[in-house]
């Protein structure tokens, strides 16, 4: 085997069996130079040819990617089906919600409304003492006065009925109730105002007599007369 210094190009007639795979350290001799020298190394033809088949499993990428975007899809499109029944169930909810509200509410802001068609929603008003003014009237500024005359006692009541409504009203009988410190009705009497019907807004007064009253008697409690009561004036 004949070796050759990579430096000065000196030859050697060298023995092939003293090279191994790991190579072997040479100093030449002409030059000084060292050297690892090696066995040849076996070059192995790689061409296509000799490559080994690529194994198909069936995987395509355009394929694998359209599945995805697929599935993405439909589970999007499953998200949005859920969300709009969530939002149609919530919408159902506010729509009864609403309508128990609603006349509850109407009940509570309008309570002479309610009265005027059903009459007997005024015991429901009652026992949530709840009082309506069914008549849109109201009695203002009462005044009491004692006097003596021909030697009877005589108390005078005067006061005024306003109109809070928005239109015109008719005025009912008055009904007068004198009670006693333990709040309990010792006499009672109605009256026939004789006034015309007030316009919205407006007030007139009134004023009503009785002749020697309870000497009990030490408050006075006035409201509009139910029907049954009219033209009951019993004698104290």
């Amino acid at each position: 085997m004949i070796i050759t210094c990579p430096s000065c190009s000196t030859r050697y007639n060298f023995p092939e069996q003293r090279l191994n795979g790991d190579g072997l350290a040479i100093n030449c001799a002409s030059c000084g130079h060292g050297w690892i020298e090696g066995r040849a190394i076996e070059i192995v033809d790689i061409s296509p040819r000799n490559l080994p088949a690529v194994v198909d499993h069936g995987f395509e990428p355009d394929h694998e990617v359209k599945r995805l975007v697929e599935a993405s899809r439909l589970a999007k499109a499953e998200f949005e089906v859920k969300r709009r029944m969530r939002l149609s169930r919530l919408r159902g909810w506010a729509i009864l919600a609403a309508c128990v509200a609603m006349p509850v509410a109407a009940a509570a802001a309008f309570p002479r409304t309610v009265v005027s068609v059903a009459p007997i929603a005024v015991k429901a008003y009652d026992a949530l003492g709840y009082e309506v003014n069914i008549y849109g009237l109201e009695v203002r500024r009462v005044e009491q006065q004692h006097a003596v005359v021909d030697g009877a006692r005589v108390l005078t009541i005067k006061g005024e009925i306003a109109n809070i409504s928005a239109s015109s009203q008719k005025i009912p009988w008055l009904r007068f109730g004198l009670r006693d410190e333990k709040s309990g009705e010792v006499y009672s009497w109605t009256l026939d105002t004789g006034i015309r019907p007030l316009k919205a807004g407006e007030t007139t007064n009134f004023m009503t007599r009785v002749a020697s009253p309870p000497e009990s008697a030490k408050n006075v409690e006035i409201r509009f007369a139910h029907a049954h009561e009219i033209g009951s004036n019993p004698s104290p």
